[in-house]
Parts: C-alpha cells; structure tokens; sequence
C-alpha cells in the first residue's frame, strides 16, 4: 500500500468521525425542538402529509382562488403568476371559476379526457396544474390536459408539470408529442410562493398559520428543513483543502453505496417479507412489484426509474 493510500484512509476515518460528531448534534437539537413543540405540524399529525388530492391540490386550489377563504382576494394568485414568470393580469380575478380542483373533462380517451388536478381560468385563459407528489405519470396524461386547454382556451393557457423536485414529464405522460409546458417544483417556486404568501396574510392570523405550517410541511417533504447551521458546518467540513481528495474518494462510491443500501435495507427485506407470507414478487432494473395469486390483475409496484413511487396496479 502507498502512503497516498494511508493518507486518504486516515483523512476519510477522520471526515466520518467529524460527520458522524456534527449529525449526533444535529440529532440532539432536533430532539429538543420535538420535546418543546416546535415540530407540531397539523398536518402530519391527521396522516395528510403525502395526500395530493386532500392535502396538496386542495389547500393550493383555495390558496389560488381570488375568492378562497383566506381573505387576501387576489393577492396569492398574483404572487403566483409573477413566480411562474406570468403577466399577473393573465387571469382576470373577478371572473374566476370556482371549480378549480379535480375538474371532471371528460371520458378519458389516448387524447382528451380525465380529471385535472387544480384550473385557474376566467372563461378565456387558465393555468392548469398536474401536480404529482409520489403517483406515477398515466399514459398521455398531459397530453389529455393540453388538449383540453388548446380547445377551450384558445386565447392562453399555460399548462404546469408540478412534482417535489421539478422533475420533467415522462414521454408516455406526453403521448411521445411535442407540446409547450413548463416545470415547477415544491423545493423552489412553491417554498418561495408560500414565503411571500405568509407575508401578504400578516394581519390574517388563521390564514398565515395555515400557510406556515404548510411551509414547513413541504420543507420536509423536499429535504429543506435542514438547519442552516448544520448545513454550514458539513460545509466546513466537506470542503476543506485537506479533505477534498477524500470527499472525492467518497462520491465514487456514491451509486455502489446506495446500491448496496438499497439491496440490504428494501430489496431483500421486501423478498424475505414475500416469502414468509406466501405472496408472489418480481423485479427489473426499474421496478419492483409483490402480490398473491387471489388479488388477481393487481399488486402492489414500486417505481425507480424517475424518482420513487408507490401504486397500486
């Protein structure tokens, strides 16, 4: 073994030590913050935190609606419009829809139909939102909804792929068509519309609260409630001159490690779990499914391929 080896060795013995120290802290103040209160978030709590249809569109359909209850008219929208890089007069307020959520389009065919999850339209413009959480793309899914705007709307629409991290839709979701829409996530645009929602709603307090515990709700959700102290001292730690070899040492072994992680603490259990409960399983390179012979045509599937999702199929 060279002395380069024994270097790196030692450098990443001593990063982990240093690591493992600052997350041990990180857990500890967490802790406290849970013992005194500061965790408490409604919507956790009610078993909401995952529920597209429930939670997510619903509570972002009201928040968008001029004529919601939270009693800021249409100052959520706008901020909504110029977060998305729209005119704010693109819909005209005083003449808003109210059916705004899961709207019913039709009978779903490959090209129209299905349920929209949140329209913001005036009779001669909208903004139509798929908003996706965890639930996988269906076939031609916005394929379906910018045809429907194309129709009824031929003086502008803006169709929006909402997902945690702005990822893009998949090919089947497009019907394999090339059509304008544009991508938006939880992690940005929506943190940033809340933020700037909670201020506009500083002298309504129901509203405000609401908001704010919705917030923090979706930092969870999209891995942005880590503390800017604990951010700042991984920092220090990963990037300091003697450590960047190491770090680099360990990012190599970034896909064997989750690989690894995933065969020992998902896959095998999963497996094992079959097994003992005399159900049937299958997997590939994407995907893995489990499922007794009795349930027939379903099971129950986990996605990898593009984020991870959990359905029943």
């Amino acid at each position: 073994m060279t002395d380069n080896y024994y270097n790196i060795n030692e450098t990443l013995t001593e990063i982990l030590y240093k690591i493992n120290q600052t997350y041990n802290t990180e857990t500890d103040r967490i802790n406290k913050c849970r013992v005194q209160g500061e965790l408490f978030n409604v919507f956790d709590i009610v078993g909401l935190k995952v529920e597209e249809v429930r939670l997510h569109s619903a509570l972002l359909a009201e928040l968008l609606y001029p004529k919601g209850h939270h009693g800021v008219s249409s100052l959520f929208l706008k901020a909504f419009l110029r977060v998305i890089d729209e005119d704010e007069e693109f819909i005209n307020c005083h003449h808003c829809s109210s059916n705004i959520k899961e709207r019913y389009i039709g009978v779903k065919t490959k090209t129209e139909g299905g349920r929209i999850d949140i329209i913001i339209e005036d009779g001669n413009h909208a903004i139509i939102i798929e908003n996706k959480i965890y639930a996988p793309d269906q076939d031609n899914q916005l394929l379906r909804y910018y045809n429907y705007g194309r129709t009824k709307f031929p003086n502008g629409f803006k169709l929006i792929y909402l997902t945690l991290h702005g990822s893009d839709p998949s090919c089947g979701s497009l019907g394999n068509k090339k059509f304008d829409y544009q991508t938006i996530s939880y992690d940005n645009e929506i943190i940033n519309w809340l933020e700037q929602c909670s201020e506009l709603a500083k002298d309504k307090d129901n509203a405000r609260i609401i908001i704010n515990q919705y917030r923090d709700l979706v930092k969870k959700l999209t891995a942005k409630d880590m503390d800017e102290k604990y951010i700042a001292q991984l920092k220090e730690i990963t990037l300091a001159p003697n450590n960047v070899k190491a770090v680099g040492e360990i990012l190599k072994m970034q896909d064997v490690w989750i690989a690894e992680v995933q065969e020992k603490y998902i896959w095998q259990p999963l497996r094992d779990y079959a097994k003992c409960n005399a159900m049937k399983y299958g997997e590939d390179d994407n995907s893995f499914w489990i499922y007794k012979q009795e349930w027939q045509y379903y099971g129950i599937m986990i996605d990898y391929d593009k984020g991870w999702s959990i359905g029943i199929s």
